[in-house]
């Protein structure tokens, strides 16, 4: 008898287990398809936003974080009437855990193709050591309800590079982990070390022409290329994503070439010229010299934040904005001369269109180069520098007011209140931690 109870007790029990595992994913899956956010932070699918619920640092997490996550895992909020909607003490409803992996980190990473959802976590593998390297970064796919969770991938070493690329309708992972350049088909899984020994590289963060088709990379000189008697100077070369075919580009007795990015069908680097070194774009639609565009007449040490903003609605290239002497300025393509956006340092967080985003002490901004009219979008001063945006509102990681843990929770601003001239409105999309909570005198 005895023995009948405890057997009908395991199967009650391995029932159970079945039966709430199914429904931990048990999700409703998005009629479409994705809409990836710049800076592939967060994901909006029809009326749902997916987002790490809470940030955490590599340096932070301890073995088993990455197991089966909680506040850190990937969340997702269903919208209503395209709102968020909150309980009466300002608790988000509508909030679903999506995945148990860490989504929210050094690394953030996340795309959609079609109904797929492809995403980075810091990496849970042991090291030779018995230790987990958190700042390795570990990519994922599954379906956008969670299911079919498949690691496609785990780096070497912490990643300095990494885009999501559909080049001919089949999406591309390419990771660059300081040492070597790697190309991961998202459908088939098949993994391309497409150069190793590698010290630099450029290649686009989304594909529009054929031109974005090749990542370029640098490698030193070796024994073969004079390195033994003194040559000086790198090597230029690019390697098509697809296929994995590498071509020699440039290889110039005491240059030294360093790469920036790729955008607008133009390969951007710094290359050292008579003692000075300055800022540079090529096509190659000639030979190397004849094609090259010169940016910048500073040196590059005294230039951050270069960033190209891209193409117009017309087709034109739009300028370069950089930092210099601790100003925001600007350079039409293929002029030198400077202009002036904002006398103060500031943090670029990123561009779109003719805006550049950034932040200061008292939170997020943009402003135009055309204009220089500044619109605060946040007021939110203690957050993350990794910051999304849709199109209309922006995503973030901060802490809240009442924060008594440290952590760091997502946030939407909308842009276009800034741009209306309507005020500052900041939405919270993550579930908090019961300590972060307000208080009921608060709440009153």
């Amino acid at each position: 008898m005895k023995k009948i109870q405890l057997l009908a007790l395991i199967l009650c029990i391995s029932f159970c287990t079945l039966f709430f595992t199914a429904c931990g994913v048990n999700l409703q899956a998005p009629t479409g398809d994705g809409t990836m956010v710049k800076n592939s932070e967060v994901l909006v699918y029809d009326d749902y936003i997916y987002f790490g619920g809470m940030y955490i640092s590599n340096s932070s997490m301890q073995d088993g974080d990455n197991k089966n996550a909680d506040l850190e895992a990937m969340y997702r909020v269903k919208l209503e009437d395209g709102k968020i909607s909150y309980d009466e003490d300002g608790n988000v409803l509508n909030i679903e855990k999506v995945v148990g992996k860490v989504v929210a980190s050094e690394n953030a990473f996340m795309y959609s193709f079609g109904d797929m959802i492809v995403f980075a976590s810091p990496n849970v593998h042991k090291t030779n050591q018995s230790q987990t390297a958190f700042d390795r970064t570990s990519y994922f796919k599954m379906d956008n309800n969670g299911k079919n969770l498949k690691e496609l991938y785990t780096t070497s070493s912490a990643v300095t590079n990494q885009a999501f690329l559909v080049i001919d309708n089949t999406p591309f992972i390419v990771e660059y982990d300081g040492a070597n350049l790697v190309s991961i088909n998202v459908e088939s899984g098949k993994v391309n070390v497409l150069a190793e020994d590698v010290t630099g590289v450029a290649f686009a963060t989304e594909y529009a022409s054929e031109f974005d088709k090749f990542a370029y990379f640098t490698i030193s000189r070796g024994e073969e290329e004079g390195s033994s008697i003194g040559l000086t100077g790198n090597i230029l070369k690019k390697v098509d994503i697809v296929t994995g075919d590498v071509s020699l580009v440039r290889q110039q007795l005491g240059e030294t070439i360093t790469l920036s990015t790729v955008k607008n069908g133009y390969l951007y680097y710094t290359r050292t010229e008579d003692g000075g070194t300055c800022y540079y774009a090529n096509n190659f639609v000639s030979s190397f010299e004849a094609s090259e565009v010169q940016l910048t007449t500073s040196i590059s040490s005294d230039i951050s934040s270069f960033t190209p903003l891209g193409i117009g609605f017309n087709g034109e290239i739009l300028p370069i904005i950089f930092k210099y002497q601790s100003k925001l300025v600007y350079s039409e393509f293929g002029k030198l001369g400077v202009n002036e956006i904002l006398n103060s340092d500031v943090t670029v967080l990123f561009v779109d269109g003719d805006y550049i985003y950034y932040s200061n002490s008292s939170g997020i901004y943009r402003i135009s180069y055309k204009d220089k009219v500044a619109q605060q979008i946040s007021d939110m001063t203690d957050f993350k520098t990794n910051v999304s945006f849709d199109g209309q509102y922006i995503y973030f990681y901060a802490k809240n007011s009442d924060s008594t843990t440290g952590n760091y929770y997502c946030y939407r601003a909308d842009v276009y209140s800034a741009e209306n001239g309507t005020g500052i409105k900041t939405e919270l999309l993550s579930k908090l931690h019961e300590d972060d909570m307000p208080s009921e005198d608060e709440t009153e």
